[in-house]
């Protein structure tokens, strides 16, 4: 790939990636899991059997929050590790319909993307002000400097 054209990929990401993180999360993955579970759900039955959230899923989400640096006590962690089990939901349909038997590396890499895609919803309001020069300001953040001043 040229050079010009991933520059032009990028810049349309860059553009355009709330978007693309909106519409991946909160609707291709959960039309492509019910259209999925219509089609093979004893396969999907079996995946979910053969590779268990605790066993596939919740390491994975836990590894990629903590390389993230999200934490439990912070506002986005649920958000990113909602992602992270839609993102094992996803996986174990794809999967089990494509018959995909490295299962354990398909679960890692969208659990990763799906992170990142909770990220960039999650900061929405930054977003926001980004994009039209705006200043962000806290009101709670505010109120707890002005609190512990007294």
């Amino acid at each position: 790939m040229s050079e010009e054209r991933k520059e032009k990929r990028r810049q349309y990401y860059e553009k355009n990636r709330y978007r693309l993180c909106d519409n991946s999360l909160n609707h291709y993955c959960p039309k492509t899991i019910a259209q999925i579970v219509k089609l093979c759900p004893d396969a999907v039955n079996e995946y979910y059997h053969r590779y268990s959230f605790e066993e596939y899923g919740e390491p994975s989400i836990q590894k990629q929050l903590s390389n993230y640096r999200i934490f439990s006590h912070q506002a986005r962690y649920q958000d990113c590790y909602d992602a992270g089990m839609l993102a094992y939901l996803f996986s174990i349909h794809r999967c089990a319909y494509m018959g995909i038997e490295n299962v354990r590396a398909y679960i890692n890499k969208m659990i990763r993307i799906y992170v990142v895609c909770a990220l960039v919803i999650y900061d929405d309001v930054r977003n926001l002000c980004k994009a039209n020069d705006f200043k962000e300001v806290r009101i709670d953040a505010e109120q707890s400097r002005e609190i512990g001043r007294r």
